[in-house]
């Protein structure tokens, strides 16, 4: 009995950490940029900065968003998988499920931005979306678990796709660039997603998926390695500790390697997968601190939760169905009082139509699980 709730707590920071991401990828960003954009000025120019994306170089707190996605779909792994194993499914029962999520999270994915609802193949994108990075980091790390019974080895497994990338992107030359070119056009990444992808690939911005998704399984497979920290039966302070060593050791390799390789997120290149990697095993050390050593339980964490219980839901719902319409909509006499801050009004609106739906599914028992 014990047992079953001390696996709650930990599931319980997880799901917290998730609701954090979840909250400024769906809500706080927004307002947070309309707000500054509602005072108009300039002094505030570095603020908004870290709200945005860099535009290729660097890396903003804006930028922890993606990633962060990626290593909470690792962290609750172990869990998952543990669950299924003592279910007695199979490995090839256990594959099924991954098979199936992998599919699922694509077919969102194509909705969210490929454009699978225009009905129209030229405006159809393959692969071009932050839940098809999940599912090839997702499937890429279930297949180490799966078939590397070790953690030792699992661990080098893992570490070698954040090495094999690097070496690919470093040393295999691009026509008319040649190799270790890191710019927009000329890295290896985006020449092999315009190679195979053509028309088909992602035109819109310059992020990179075919080869990036071995830096993709790293970031989910980093997840999952701080969720077996999570799971073990030692003390909580040793697991905090460990949490942060790690984490501050990630930082410090992505930042040396970046001397070499630039911390750059629109290709996932090596260095900032290993910085940003660190940065979330940071987070999860601060949100396993406030949940279960310091165990704090007020409203806010409970909003965490209820958002990071059902992050896809709230992720479609942000994405798909124009909530900040049906709040233009509903708050559009405010416009003539507000002026540059009705924008910000509006993102308010949004945020609380999305919570209120989430947090009636929360009430009644609805999860969209994939």
């Amino acid at each position: 009995m014990a047992q079953k709730v001390i696996l709650k707590e930990r599931l319980a920071s997880i799901d917290i950490l998730r609701g954090f991401d979840m909250l400024f990828l769906v809500g706080a960003g927004d307002i947070l940029r309309h707000f500054i954009e509602g005072f108009n000025s300039e002094g505030l120019g570095s603020v908004y900065y870290q709200l945005t994306h860099t535009d290729w170089i660097g890396f903003t707190a804006w930028d922890i968003i993606m990633p962060l996605f990626l290593f909470t779909a690792g962290l609750s792994m172990p869990f998952s998988f543990g669950k299924l194993m003592k279910e007695k499914y199979t490995k090839a029962g256990i594959y099924r499920k991954v098979l199936r999520r992998f599919l699922l999270l694509f077919l969102l994915g194509w909705i969210v931005q490929g454009n699978l609802l225009d009905l129209d193949i030229n405006r159809f994108e393959i692969y071009c979306n932050t839940l098809h990075s999940i599912a090839f980091g997702y499937l890429i790390t279930a297949i180490i678990v799966l078939s590397i019974p070790k953690v030792s080895r699992q661990l080098v497994a893992g570490v070698s796709l954040v090495v094999v990338y690097w070496a690919l992107m470093a040393f295999i030359p691009v026509p008319g660039h040649g190799a270790g070119v890191f710019t927009p056009d000329g890295n290896l990444a985006m020449y092999i997603d315009r190679a195979v992808f053509g028309q088909f690939m992602n035109v819109d911005t310059q992020y990179t998926w075919l080869l990036t998704s071995l830096a993709f399984g790293a970031t989910v497979y980093s997840g999952y390695y701080a969720g077996l920290i999570l799971k073990q039966q030692i003390e909580p302070n040793k697991k905090l500790i460990r949490l942060i060593l790690i984490g501050a050791g990630l930082i410090a390799t992505g930042l040396l390697l970046s001397l070499h390789t630039p911390v750059i997120k629109k290709i996932w290149s090596s260095s900032m997968v290993l910085y940003s990697s660190g940065i979330c095993f940071l987070l999860l050390a601060l949100s396993y601190l406030l949940t279960d050593r310091m165990k704090i339980n007020a409203r806010w964490t409970k909003a965490f939760q209820v958002l990071g219980l059902n992050a896809i839901a709230a992720y479609m719902l942000h994405s798909v169905f124009a909530l900040d319409k049906v709040s233009s909509t509903l708050l559009h006499g405010l416009e003539q009082y507000t002026g540059l801050f009705f924008p910000f009004f509006v993102s308010m609106g949004e945020f609380a139509i999305l919570f209120f739906i989430i947090r009636h599914m929360y009430k009644y028992n609805i999860f969209l699980k994939v």
